[in-house]
């Protein structure tokens, strides 16, 4: 409890509420999904992202009072998970949007070769982090991914790792003193023809991994 802002794991009963919160509040302003062309979730999309809640309930919430405000969805990643990127996005195909990002994170985090710098087999990932947009500037994001860390650290993870696309996201990500592990800038990431693959508004600029020892 951070005065009126209580944080706490998502329970898995709770998991369809928090899909809707995050389709409302994350996959229509995050900077990949909400460029053109817009990545609309389907209904398979948002049970998979349910499962993943209820399945490894490392996800946190933040409310103030009965209101959700925050949420970050959370799961452990190892070596594997980089090929899974790039196995998911040519089955969706070079085109399709949804792969395009798939594509473009299995290509940050290899590059980012986590794994091999802190030592470790497996790491808590901070998949996607979302405030309501009418809660914006009080510092939600911040005190969600502290509390991650401090959950993840109690769940035996030595190390905690973001990508993010989002401008606030990676400033996040430098106040809490992360490491920026891998830059990759939108207006040099291009497809076959030369064209830049995603146009977001700025201050959207890069892709940036982060980690941070636990």
């Amino acid at each position: 409890m951070d005065g009126t802002l209580e944080i706490r794991v998502i329970q898995p009963e709770e998991a369809h509420k928090i899909v809707k919160f995050l389709v409302e509040n994350f996959f229509a302003h995050a900077p990949l999904s909400s460029c053109h062309p817009k990545n609309v979730l389907t209904a398979e999309d948002e049970a998979k992202l349910c499962k993943c809640i209820e399945i490894y309930g490392c996800s946190i919430m933040a409310l103030e009072g009965d209101e959700l405000v925050g949420v970050c969805v959370a799961l452990p990643k190892n070596r594997s998970s980089i090929d899974e990127y790039f196995q998911q996005a040519d089955e969706l195909g070079k085109d399709n949007k949804n792969g395009q990002i798939l594509r473009l994170l299995g290509e940050v985090n290899r590059d980012a070769g986590i794994f091999d710098r802190y030592g470790v087999e497996e790491i808590l990932y901070l998949f996607l982090a979302s405030v309501a947009t009418s809660h914006g500037g009080r510092n939600i994001a911040t005190r969600m991914t502290q509390e991650l860390m401090r959950l993840g650290k109690l769940w035996n993870y030595q190390v905690l790792s973001m990508d993010c696309s989002s401008y606030y996201c990676a400033r996040v990500c430098e106040r809490l003193g992360m490491e920026c592990l891998n830059t990759v800038l939108f207006d040099e990431y291009r497809d076959d023809s030369g064209n830049p693959i995603f146009k977001p508004a700025l201050p959207h600029v890069a892709m940036k991994t982060f980690a941070q020892r636990l």
